[in-house]
């Protein structure tokens, strides 16, 4: 149950920012600048809380770094400067239901990075997604 409670917290949260971003982007801020402020918080947020639980490791193997610095590359700069560019133009409410379909291509870039195979319920998921993308993405 313990895990279940972490997951809806984290969905809450993850339900209110976009409400603060369209806030702050509603400004004028540039997308750029938006997403270096983001940062330094959620970077700050994030040392503050490793030292203070002691879970930063002071050591980890170069594989790992490389893939954490692209992830980071892609996730923490790219994603996000969509994200805010789609937020910028059809708000928050549309912008998120999109941008909930990752798991369709996290499934398929599984299959074909990592020979990861799908279940039946995975696959009726990815078409829920797709009809839900579908019905958000209509022109109102």
């Amino acid at each position: 149950m313990r895990g279940e409670v972490f997951a809806i917290a984290a969905a809450i949260l993850w339900g209110l920012v976009p409400v603060i971003d369209k806030i702050a982007l509603s400004s004028g801020v540039s997308i750029y600048t938006a997403n270096v402020i983001r940062s330094i918080g959620a970077a700050t947020t994030i040392i503050t809380l490793s030292v203070l639980t002691s879970q930063l490791q002071t050591t980890v193997d170069l594989k790992t770094v490389a893939c954490l610095l692209v992830g980071g590359a892609i996730a923490g700069a790219f994603a996000v400067i969509l994200y805010f560019s789609a937020i910028k133009t059809i708000g928050a409410s549309r912008t998120v239901p999109i941008t909930a379909a990752y798991p369709m291509f996290t499934a398929i870039i599984s299959i074909l990075v990592l020979g990861e195979s799908i279940s039946l319920k995975v696959a009726v998921g990815i078409v829920l997604i797709v009809i839900g993308i579908i019905l958000v993405s209509e022109i109102q």
